[in-house]
């Protein structure tokens, strides 16, 4: 090869280096965006998927999602600042709203009556789980005793079951005077112990169910399937709203890009795959 060929070949590996960023002078990639999500653990996972789907189209925004703070959590970090967006499973209170925040609901989920995948009852009433918290009915059909694995009264899921099936506010609050159950203050802890209890039973949601991969057992209730369908059309009672949280007086356009993500037709689409109904 003569010399002449030899610098035209060269020249062009250089010219080449060049054009897709070899050169030592060029800048390095921007750092992405990061937001911070944090609250409710009935929130986390189709957060989650939610946010990996967006990020994939939104390469510069990185969103962190951390274990779960709860609902009061979130909204105190969302009012310090601490983080970008709240993620909270029940309306604000005036008074928080008050403070200066903003609520944005984005999905609804059936709230079910669980329990350990090895039970072979696949249903209870109202009126059998009120007995069950009274301590009168200790029992599955097969005679194996139930354990009950319970969440604190501040719990989102809770809350709902005492405004909604009559006489269990009562039943529950005797429990908990009694101590007659084990307390779990987090989801993800008292998923796991309905998980890994023989014969327990609890209170979870059919979209925790699916995006964490719970091997549990929801229950029909009162005959009737925890199905988004069942929600929809007003035959099953239990439900809870999701709902992001941010400051009235701020939100970064990337934020505001992932939340329009979450209300589009994509969002809509995970959403719907596993067990919520998009409020949109």
């Amino acid at each position: 090869m003569n010399k002449t060929l030899c610098m035209v070949l060269l020249l062009s590996i250089v010219t080449l280096g060049h054009s897709v960023g070899w050169s030592k002078t060029s800048p390095p990639p921007p750092e992405p965006v990061r937001l911070t999500a944090a609250g409710s653990g009935v929130n986390l996972g189709i957060t989650r998927l939610l946010a990996e789907a967006f990020m994939k189209k939104h390469p510069g925004i990185s969103i962190s999602i951390p274990g779960s703070i709860g609902t009061r959590g979130a909204i105190k970090a969302t009012l310090d600042g601490a983080i970008t967006l709240g993620l909270i499973s029940r309306p604000l209170e005036k008074e928080e709203a008050a403070q200066g925040l903003t609520a944005i609901p984005y999905g609804r989920v059936p709230i079910v009556v669980a329990a350990h995948a090895a039970v072979k009852d696949d249903a209870i009433t109202f009126q059998e789980l009120i007995e069950i918290y009274q301590g009168k009915r200790t029992s599955w059909k097969d005679g194996r005793q139930i354990i009950v694995q319970a969440r604190e009264k501040s719990d989102s899921g809770f809350l709902v079951l005492q405004k909604k099936i009559p006489g269990f506010r009562e039943a529950y609050t005797e429990s908990q005077e009694a101590k007659r159950w084990v307390l779990y203050f987090t989801d993800q802890e008292a998923n796991e112990a309905i998980m890994k209890t023989p014969h327990s039973i609890g209170v979870s949601d059919l979209g925790m169910i699916k995006t964490e991969r719970l091997n549990i057992k929801a229950l029909k209730l009162n005959g009737v399937l925890p199905t988004p369908e069942n929600l929809l059309n007003g035959t099953y009672p239990l439900e809870r709203e999701l709902l992001f949280i941010h400051q009235a007086k701020s939100l970064p356009k990337e934020a505001k890009a992932f939340l329009d993500f979450v209300g589009s037709a994509a969002g809509g689409k995970i959403l719907k795959s596993n067990g919520y109904l998009p409020v949109n």
